[in-house]
């Protein structure tokens, strides 16, 4: 389900942040779509994809949207199932042109690798999660899609790892592609 909340407009550049699930379970996959110059919500995917069908998905919702730069999560491994067919060119489509690269860089002595994706890891996990944090309460986020505010109410902090988490029986799906 994708809902359409601003049209793209030219001259605008938008971004897309997106979790990826197995398509499978409890978890969803979901992305938005945020305008870089008022980082309000344009659009918000929602549902229960194979890899290959989300990656298309993102595919063309990011060419909609002026090749928005589009970083795909990948703790756990699902998001290289994503990220694979966006750069490879197949199926019809050609290769995504602005896919987000992090900057690895562990220890000093090591070389810099540029992954592609957004690794949440214990290290990147809270810096996303802060600053998702900061922007609502600074009111830098113009405003929340309903779903978003519904997994915003039942993230917690838990004893156990990884924390703040959505409570047990609940999603964070919106909350991590929105964070990221």
């Amino acid at each position: 389900l994708i809902r359409v909340y601003e049209k793209p407009k030219e001259g605008v550049e938008y971004a897309i942040g997106a979790d990826t699930a197995t398509g499978r379970g409890q978890d969803y996959s979901c992305a938005y779509v945020v305008n870089l110059q008022t980082m309000a919500l344009a659009a918000e995917f929602h549902g229960k994809l194979d890899a290959d069908l989300y990656a298309t998905q993102l595919h063309f919702l990011g060419r909609w949207y002026h090749s928005a730069w589009v970083a795909v999560e990948t703790a756990g491994g699902y998001g290289e199932a994503v990220n694979i067919p966006l750069r490879d060119g197949k199926a019809g489509r050609p290769a995504y042109p602005r896919l987000y690269r992090h900057l690895m860089q562990n220890r000093p002595d090591q070389p810099r690798a540029r992954v592609y994706g957004y690794p949440v890891t214990t290290h990147t996990r809270p810096l996303i999660i802060n600053q998702l944090e900061k922007a609502l309460r600074e009111k830098s986020l113009p405003w929340v899609t309903p779903r978003l505010l519904s997994e915003c109410q039942t993230f917690i902090h838990a004893e156990t790892a990884p924390s703040p988490r959505a409570q047990t029986g609940c999603n964070d799906d919106t909350v991590m592609a929105c964070a990221i």
